[in-house]
C-alpha cells in the first residue's frame, strides 16, 4: 500500500500526458477489453510507486534529516534476535511514513500536470488551497512516523556508540554507512590480538654456566 497507492495517484499526473495510461485507468467492461488493461494499470502503479519513493527519499527524507531529525546508527549485530519485533516496528511505523510521503509527492505531481493541462474547470484557487493543506498534514504525519520509527527502532535493536561513522542516507530506510557494533568489536579483537604481550616486571635470574649451585 505504502507504494502501490501513491503509484495510482502518480499515474493520474501521466494520463494527460499519455492517453494510452488513461485508458488503463478508466473503468472498463472485461468482456470488452479483457485483462489487459488492469494488468497494465497495476504495473505501472508499482513501477510509478517506485519512482516516487526515490523523489521522496531525494526530497523529503532529506528535508526531515536537515530539520533536526536525526537518522540513528543502528546496532545491527544483535537484530537476527529481535527481527519479528523489528519487523512489527517496522511495519507500524516505516511503512506509514514511506505512504504519507509518497502520498505528498504523488498528489503534487498529478495536480501540477493537470491543473498546468487545463483538464477540468473544477481545478482553481480553492483547489490549489486545497491541495496545499492536504499536503501540509500528510507532511506533518510523515515526519511523526519517522520520528517513531527512529526511536522505536534504537529502543528495540540500540545504536552504535561514536561520533566518527560517516552518516549516507538509504533509499530503502537504512543506513549502509554506518558501522555496527559486531563490526566494531571484531575490529577492536583484531587489534587486541596484535599487540605484543606485556613483559614480566620480575627480574628474570641469569643463569650462570659452569657453576654449581651450593651444598
Amino acid at each position: 500500500m505504502a507504494v502501490l497507492v501513491p503509484g495510482f495517484i502518480g499515474l493520474a499526473g501521466v494520463a494527460p500526458l499519455m492517453p494510452a495510461v488513461s485508458e488503463w485507468l478508466r473503468p472498463v467492461s472485461w468482456s470488452e477489453f479483457g485483462l489487459g488493461p488492469p494488468i497494465y494499470a497495476i504495473l505501472a502503479a508499482t513501477a510509478s510507486g517506485m519512482i516516487i519513493g526515490c523523489v521522496r527519499w531525494l526530497v523529503i527524507d532529506h528535508i526531515h534529516h536537515w530539520t533536526g531529525l536525526v537518522q540513528p546508527a543502528w546496532d545491527l549485530s544483535g537484530l537476527q534476535d529481535h527481527l519479528d519485533a523489528f519487523n512489527f516496528v517496522v511495519e507500524g511505523t516505516y511503512r506509514y511514513y514511506q505512504f504519507y510521503a509518497n502520498t505528498v509527492v504523488a498528489v503534487l505531481w498529478a495536480y501540477l500536470v493537470n491543473r498546468l493541462c487545463e483538464k477540468s474547470s473544477f481545478l482553481g484557487p480553492g483547489t490549489d488551497f486545497g491541495v496545499l493543506i492536504l499536503c501540509a498534514i500528510l507532511f506533518a504525519g510523515s515526519r511523526d512516523a519517522l520520528a517513531k520509527y527512529y526511536t522505536r527502532s534504537v529502543a528495540l535493536i540500540g545504536e552504535v556508540a561514536g561520533k566518527d561513522l560517516e552518516d549516507i542516507t538509504m533509499t530503502n530506510g537504512f543506513d549502509h554507512g554506518h558501522k555496527s557494533a559486531g563490526s566494531t568489536k571484531t575490529e577492536k579483537a583484531a587489534k587486541s590480538q596484535n599487540k605484543p604481550e606485556p613483559q614480566s616486571s620480575k627480574p628474570v635470574q641469569a643463569e650462570v654456566k659452569g657453576t654449581q649451585p651450593p651444598k
